[in-house]
């Protein structure tokens, strides 16, 4: 029993560690899923769509949806392990653009100041190497095929995408293969990715999915709204340490 107790208590305490990173890591996973969006220009893609996605990477799988709009982009997404909502607004006023994360559950939101900085540094760097490839079968069509070759912050990726004649050209799969640098005591990482997108509306979203609703109220930090739903974890990790303190005899 003590056995189980303890197994149980270091599982809360890893999952409690890792909740301030999840809502980080996948908003920096659907950022690996959308750099298709920096290249519309180069690659003649529409600016103006509603899509679902469903990626598969390092044995994990997300789904979400992707709605764009002159240039603001909003992504619902459900934060994997602890089924929370999130939505990533990205803004663009006065020659830049600021990114938001809403938790619809939590009506609260945050200033993203990272995905902002990452993108500044993604723009400075060199261009995309852009490829034509001919056409591949998908589904049935023959899909224009593309290879996107680039290097954001020391992370060189190739991009291989099938894009649909039938869906206005944009894309209908992507497979990502990247390479995270080594680190101290810590080889070089190969990461492969496979996104497909589904459902493509191309009319115009709603001004109003790229707004704030005006109930929401504004959070000091994303690590602050995840760890508000770890709440009764402590209390749970102290009563399994109760658990397991011998007792005063009586």
């Amino acid at each position: 029993m003590k056995t189980t107790i303890r197994l149980f208590a270091a599982f809360a305490f890893v999952l409690a560690g890792a909740a301030p990173a999840l809502a980080q890591g996948a908003q920096s996973q659907q950022s690996a899923a959308q750099p298709w969006m920096q290249l519309e220009k180069e690659l003649g893609l529409q600016t103006t769509y509603s899509v679902d996605m469903s990626m598969q990477t390092m044995g994990m799988s997300m789904e979400s949806r992707t709605i764009r709009s002159g240039g603001k982009t909003r992504t619902e997404m459900t934060m994997p392990f602890m089924n929370l909502k999130m939505v990533a607004l990205e803004i663009p006023a006065d020659g830049k653009t600021t990114s938001y994360s809403l938790f619809p559950d939590k009506k609260k939101y945050v200033v993203n100041a990272e995905a902002d900085r990452a993108r500044a540094a993604v723009a400075a760097g060199a261009p995309p190497k852009i490829e034509d490839l001919g056409t591949e079968d998908y589904q049935g069509e023959a899909c224009l095929k593309r290879r996107v070759t680039l290097v954001q912050q020391g992370i060189s990726s190739e991009m291989i995408m099938l894009c649909s004649p039938k869906q206005k050209n944009m894309p209908v799969k992507m497979t990502m293969n990247a390479t995270m640098p080594a680190t101290a005591g810590r080889p070089a990482m190969p990461i492969q990715s496979v996104v497909l997108f589904k459902n493509y509306d191309f009319s115009k979203p709603a001004d109003g999915l790229f707004a704030i609703p005006s109930d929401y109220v504004q959070a000091a930090s994303m690590q602050a709204v995840m760890m508000e739903g770890m709440g009764n974890l402590g209390a749970m990790m102290q009563q399994m340490q109760n658990m397991q303190t011998p007792q005063p005899a009586e």
